[in-house]
C-alpha cells in the first residue's frame, strides 16, 4: 500500500509540472530584472522622537523611550580639560580609578559582584577632553545601578593600591608601544603633523609615573559635577519613571562651578616633509597626509565623500585599487580625512607593504592624492560613492541606544542636534562638481607629510627621492 501512494504522488507531481507554463531564455530574461534596473523608494531618516530631560542639580539629557525588551542603557558624558602635558594620561587613569577604586560603602570587589549578578554593568572612560560613563541593565535592577552610579560620581575612594595597579597597566603598555611599527607611524606622523600643538601630546612613562593620587582627586573635584554633565537614557521606562529614579538616587551629586579651558587655536599650515624611523620589520609601515578639518565645515560631507572615491571606499576606492588589487602591493591600502569638533583632524594616506616596495607604494599613493586634487572623480565613481554612503547611514538609526548617545555627543560639542539628518540632506543634494571642488580646496600634494617605519636599506628606492629625509630616533 505505501509503494502504491508513493507511485501516485510522483506521477501527480510529474503531471503537475508538465502541465507548468514553460518560459523560454528570452521570456525569462523579460520577467527577471537586472539588479541595476531594479528601482527602490528614496531614503527617508528622521530622529525618533525624543524628549529633553532636566533635573534641580543642573544635570540635563535626553529620554527615548523604548519597551521592546526590559532593558535601561544611560550614558553620560563628563567635560573636561586636557591634562597637562607633564601629566598626560591623568584623565584615562582617573576615570579608570573612579570605576575600579569603588568607594568606601560600594568597595570595587563587591561592586563586581553585584553586577555580575545581575547581569549589569557600570563602566567609566577618560580621553579626549571628556569623561564617559555607561550603564547597561534589566529595567528591575536600575534602581541597584543607579545606587553604585550615585556613590561613584560622588565618593569615590581612590585606593593607591588601585591606582598603582592601574599605573603599572599603563606603564607596560608604553614600553611595547615600539614593538608595533603600525603604533609607531600613527604616533611619530601625529606628532610630525600636529607639531608643538596639544593634539600631538602622548603619554609617556615620565608623565604617567608623574601623576599623584591629589592629582586625581582635584581631577574628580574640578569635573565631575552634574550641571557639567549630560546624560541619554533609552530603555523600558517612562519619562516620569526614570526622572524620579534619578531624582532619588543621584542625591549625593551636587552641582559646582566648573570652568573648562578651550582647546589652543591651530595654523592651518601645510609643509612638506619626508621622515624616516628606522625599525627591524620586513616591511614598510606608510603614512601619508596633512591637517585635515575641523568638523563644523560646511563642506564636510563633500569632503567625506570625496575621500570615499579616493581611499575610504574599501575596495572601490582609487587608493586600495591601484595599490592593493591593481599592484598586489599590500593587503590594506586607505584613506581617511578626519576632523575634530575643537581643532582640526588628520588626512591620512596609508598602507603597509613589503620593503622591496615600499617607494613604489609611496609613489602610487602620492600618485592618487594629485589625480584627484586636479581631475575630481569621475561621474559614475560620484554616483557609486554618493549611494554607498546614503545606504550606510541607515546604521545610525538601527537602534535607540545608537541616537540618544549621538544626541549626548552633539550636545557636548555643541553642534545642531539635527546634524544627521542635515548631513543626509547634504549628501543627498552634492553634485560631481561639489567633490571636485572639495578635492582642489582639501587637498595639498604639494604640502604632504610622508612618514615611513622600516628598514630603508631594503627599501626600493631612497627615501631622498621623495625630498629630504628627517631621521626620527626613537626613545
Amino acid at each position: 500500500m505505501k509503494r502504491t501512494a508513493t507511485l501516485v504522488l510522483v506521477l501527480v507531481a510529474a503531471a503537475a509540472f508538465l502541465a507548468a507554463p514553460c518560459l523560454t531564455g528570452e521570456a525569462q530574461a523579460k520577467k527577471v530584472k537586472h539588479p541595476s534596473e531594479l528601482k527602490y523608494p528614496d531614503i527617508k531618516l528622521k530622529t525618533p522622537e525624543y524628549e529633553e530631560i532636566e533635573f534641580e542639580n543642573g544635570l540635563t539629557g535626553f529620554f527615548l523611550e523604548d519597551h521592546e525588551v526590559p532593558v535601561v542603557n544611560i550614558y553620560m558624558i563628563v567635560s573636561t580639560d586636557r591634562a597637562p602635558q607633564e601629566l598626560i594620561g591623568l584623565n584615562e587613569l582617573a576615570a579608570w580609578a573612579i570605576r575600579n577604586g569603588g568607594t568606601e560603602e560600594w568597595p570595587a570587589d563587591r561592586i563586581n559582584e553585584e553586577l555580575e549578578f545581575v547581569a549589569a554593568s557600570v563602566e567609566f572612560g577618560g580621553g579626549y577632553r571628556k569623561a564617559t560613563i555607561s550603564v547597561n541593565c534589566l529595567k528591575k535592577d536600575l534602581g541597584l545601578c543607579l545606587t553604585i552610579l550615585n556613590d561613584l560620581l560622588a565618593n569615590p575612594a581612590f585606593p593607591e593600591d588601585k591606582i598603582e595597579l592601574r599605573r603599572e597597566t599603563m606603564l607596560e603598555n608604553i614600553r611595547r608601544e615600539n614593538d608595533d611599527p603600525r603604533r609607531i607611524a600613527r604616533r611619530e606622523y601625529a606628532k610630525v603633523v600636529y607639531g608643538d600643538h596639544p593634539m600631538a601630546w602622548e603619554a609617556t612613562e615620565e608623565s604617567v609615573s608623574a601623576i599623584t593620587r591629589d592629582d586625581i582627586v582635584e581631577y574628580h573635584s574640578r569635573f565631575f559635577h552634574p550641571n557639567n554633565a549630560i546624560i541619554g537614557v533609552t530603555g523600558d521606562v517612562t519619562k516620569d519613571e526614570i526622572v524620579a529614579a534619578l531624582d532619588k538616587s543621584l542625591t549625593g551629586w551636587q552641582p559646582a562651578t566648573v570652568t573648562i579651558e578651550p582647546e589652543p587655536e591651530m595654523e592651518l599650515a601645510f609643509e612638506p616633509s619626508v621622515n624616516y624611523v628606522e625599525k627591524e620589520t620586513n616591511q614598510g609601515v606608510i603614512m601619508i597626509g596633512h591637517l585635515g578639518m575641523n568638523r563644523r565645515d560646511e563642506n564636510r560631507m563633500a569632503v567625506r565623500l570625496m575621500n570615499f572615491v579616493l581611499g575610504g571606499g574599501s575596495f572601490t576606492s582609487r587608493i586600495t585599487q591601484k595599490v592593493r588589487t591593481d599592484e598586489g602591493l599590500a593587503y590594506a591600502a586607505y584613506s581617511r580625512y578626519g576632523d575634530d569638533a575643537w581643532t582640526y583632524g588628520l588626512f591620512t594616506a596609508s598602507s603597509q607593504t613589503k620593503s622591496e616596495a615600499t617607494a613604489r607604494a609611496i609613489a602610487l599613493i602620492l600618485e592618487q592624492i594629485e589625480m584627484m586634487r586636479d581631475d575630481g572623480p569621475t561621474e559614475e565613481e560620484f554616483e557609486g560613492a554618493k549611494d554607498a554612503y546614503l545606504n550606510r547611514q541607515v546604521f545610525d538609526y538601527e537602534s535607540n541606544r545608537t541616537v540618544v548617545n549621538r544626541l549626548v555627543t552633539l550636545r557636548w560639542e555643541g553642534r545642531p542636534l539635527d546634524s544627521a539628518e542635515r548631513d543626509f540632506e547634504r549628501i543627498s543634494e552634492l553634485t560631481v562638481e561639489d567633490l571636485a571642488a572639495a578635492a582642489r580646496e582639501y587637498l595639498h600634494p604639494d604640502g604632504l607629510t610622508i612618514l615611513v617605519v622600516g628598514q630603508e636599506d631594503q627599501f626600493d628606492q631612497p627615501l631622498s627621492n621623495f625630498g629630504e629625509v628627517n631621521v626620527i630616533e626613537l626613545e
